[in-house]
């Protein structure tokens, strides 16, 4: 079972002010690249949506799979699509979709969540504390009928109201601690927002099972969801 995880990262960050997808994480790392470590070590491939400040994220991530949808600020769902055109051309059975946001959550996590989905499962989330988090994992005949969808949604949350979503309790609060202020990062940082340092040219791809996951500590709650 192939599974690709798809992070959201096109959406403006008007409050942050920065494109969250090269905010510092912790250990020099990008939001974007400590999730695509963290999918990595779960045994995912790792497509990036981006959108806004494009080239900006793409010089950051030069050893991403990162796909662009040019007209990110139509809808949340425009970039979902997007995604999920790739990851079908990846052979995807299994697709993550998580916001760039949310930078936090850990490889075991997701590790269990994939071995929830079993042949009649179409979809599942994480929940913390009766909260529901992300990433939402999809079989891949629930993901085709996301993306042949025409129904005027606009969110992903609105485009999976009519699915079975199975809730899973999990004890990791970075599946819906949310990053998406500058009062939230300082809270959790100790400093106002700030950029990921240049990249190091390495020859190992982000997303593979490298190094350590950065987990940022969890105080804060979830805010919503703001990447497209």
């Amino acid at each position: 079972m192939k599974a690709v995880a798809i992070i959201l990262a096109a959406g403006e960050a008007r409050r942050m002010g920065y494109p969250k997808a090269i905010l510092e994480h912790e250990g020099g790392r990008s939001f974007l690249q400590s999730l695509a470590s963290t999918f990595g070590k779960a045994g995912c491939s790792v497509i990036g949506v981006i959108g806004k400040e494009a080239e900006a994220v793409r010089e950051q991530h030069p050893a991403i799979h990162l796909v662009e949808n040019e007209r990110w600020q139509d809808s949340q769902l425009g970039s979902v699509k997007a995604g999920l055109e790739a990851a079908f051309e990846d052979g995807a059975d299994v697709v993550l979709l998580h916001p760039v946001d949310m930078p936090s959550l850990r490889a075991t996590t997701l590790k269990s969540l994939i071995k929830a989905m079993g042949d009649s499962v179409e979809a599942i989330r994480p929940e913390f504390e009766n909260a529901a988090g992300f990433p939402i994992i999809l079989s891949r005949g629930a993901a085709e009928r996301i993306r042949d969808r025409d129904s005027g949604e606009t969110t992903l949350e609105g485009a999976i109201k009519a699915m079975q979503v199975r809730r899973i309790p999990v004890k990791d609060p970075g599946v819906v601690v949310n990053i998406n202020t500058p009062e939230t990062y300082e809270r959790l940082f100790g400093s106002a927002p700030k950029l990921a340092p240049p990249p190091k040219r390495r020859g190992k791809k982000e997303g593979t099972p490298v190094g350590t996951s950065a987990g940022a500590p969890m105080e804060a709650a979830s805010e919503g969801i703001s990447g497209k």
